[in-house]
């Protein structure tokens, strides 16, 4: 499945719409300009874990609002996923917020720019996180670099 363009969403699916994706083996989400989160589970009760089962490559990028692929405290299991390429999401501070399962993960591609790629850093979450404060650290950087100049002249 390929979404892109979806400038007007939020998010993307509810947490119903995820538990019926049983199916999907690829998911590519990209250029959307306010999308904060990929499933809101918002007002749903959720007893159970939402499970992607044949998802295998998951690709989220250029979404400069999203935050996360869930906000809500769930767990998300994935046991099939293989790779994941986050390229361009500036805001993105972690995954998940509740559990998360993918054991098969084995290639994780993060890009903060053109030519600088991040680390896996041994869980997705942990590596999600990384690659948010690198991110802040050289925009701090380049900000006391721009604020230093802008003092000598």
């Amino acid at each position: 499945m390929e979404v892109s363009r979806c400038h007007g969403f939020i998010n993307l699916m509810a947490c119903s719409t995820a538990k019926s994706l049983t199916l999907l083996e690829r998911l590519s989400i990209a250029d959307s300009e306010l999308i904060e989160e990929i499933i809101s589970c918002e007002g749903e009760d959720l007893q159970a874990s939402i499970v992607f089962p044949k998802l295998k490559c998951l690709q989220l990028s250029h979404l400069p609002s999203l935050a996360s692929f869930s906000l809500a405290h769930h767990s998300l299991e994935f046991p099939l996923l293989q790779m994941v390429i986050v390229t361009d999401c500036p805001k993105m501070k972690n995954f998940s917020q509740g559990e998360l399962s993918t054991p098969r993960l084995e290639h994780m591609h993060l890009t903060r720019d053109e030519d600088g790629e991040l680390q896996w850093e041994g869980d997705l979450n942990t590596t999600i996180k990384h690659m948010f404060d690198q991110m802040n650290m050289q925009n701090s950087q380049a900000i006391e670099v721009t604020d230093q100049l802008l003092q000598l002249e």
